[in-house]
């Protein structure tokens, strides 16, 4: 009986110490409770930051306002896509002339540029390349049934029309600083693809030079008169130093595009940039994982 009086007492000593243990008093609770509504009220005022990008919203299908009259393509949905993976910012996209962007990434309106740019070294000067997304090819684009043009010296004396500013009316204007005696005449234009695509079939000028995938978009779309031909490559080089694609930044954003580049990637290895790609193009159009290990400037 003393046995067994001993054992009961061993018994409620111990739940009465497992009790002690786990009960919490009233002002331990409150404490608690005041520490996780202070986390949860400091975790609710963190602001996320506004990352503004600008576009010119064209070409298509890189960049464009779409039928439902929202900002779409290739190069907006890859730059979307990274920022649903930064959810310590907020990305807005805004619409500009495509001169003004430059300006904007200078002045420091704009955090990013997006529109398809490829890479020359003034503009590398200027501003921070992100890795490419995408690789470019340009053609020359002449009226069905005319005379082919296969080379800038084919060009000479023919005239050109495009947008001031951009990649292949850059190539065409050092041509011309390049060869005075073999120049292409330019006619500058503030209309989109369409535009020149139009001229060139109703024989307003002689010829484009059109990135490739932008070309077969309109193509497709439009079923204009024209015709295409690949551009060699000595005369490649002229148009940009290499075939890619990049976002661009001011040079005070180096912190931004390695988070950028982090998640670019990312996107390569997982497999989303070539699920893009297939999606706009049909095939993948990133280029190799081994040019997201260093950036170009």
């Amino acid at each position: 009986m003393k046995k067994s009086s001993k054992i009961l007492a061993m018994i409620l000593g111990v739940s009465v110490l497992i009790a002690g243990c786990g009960n919490t008093s009233p002002a331990e609770t409150q404490t608690n409770e005041t520490i996780q509504e202070e986390s949860t009220q400091e975790e609710s005022t963190q602001e996320v930051q506004v990352i503004k990008a600008g576009t010119a919203a064209f070409p298509k299908p890189y960049t464009f306002v779409g039928e439902d009259n929202e900002l779409t393509g290739y190069d907006i949905e890859i730059l979307r896509t990274i920022f649903d993976r930064l959810p310590q910012y907020e990305l807005e996209i805004e619409i500009t002339d495509f001169t003004s962007i430059f300006a904007s990434l200078t002045s420091g309106l704009y955090d990013i540029g997006v529109n398809h740019f490829t890479y020359n070294e003034e503009r590398g000067s200027s501003y921070l390349y992100s890795f490419p997304y995408d690789k470019s090819e340009s053609v020359f684009v002449t009226k069905k049934g005319s005379e082919p043009i296969t080379s800038f010296a084919e060009a000479a004396g023919k005239t050109y029309e495009g947008q001031a500013g951009i990649s292949d009316t850059v190539a065409i204007e050092k041509w011309n600083e390049e060869n005075p005696d073999l120049a292409i005449h330019i006619r500058y234009i503030d209309g989109d693809t369409a535009m020149v695509l139009q001229h060139i079939e109703d024989g307003s000028v002689d010829f484009g030079l059109l990135n490739l995938a932008m070309y077969q978009a309109y193509l497709e779309e439009y079923a204009y008169e024209v015709q295409s031909h690949s551009v060699p490559e000595e005369d490649k080089k002229t148009i940009s130093d290499n075939l890619y694609a990049y976002y661009i930044f001011p040079q005070d954003k180096e912190a931004l595009r390695a988070e950028v580049n982090a998640v670019l990637r990312e996107l390569k290895e997982d497999g989303t940039l070539a699920e893009i790609g297939i999606k706009w193009f049909g095939q993948d159009a990133s280029p190799a994982i081994e040019e997201y290990e260093e950036t170009i400037n």
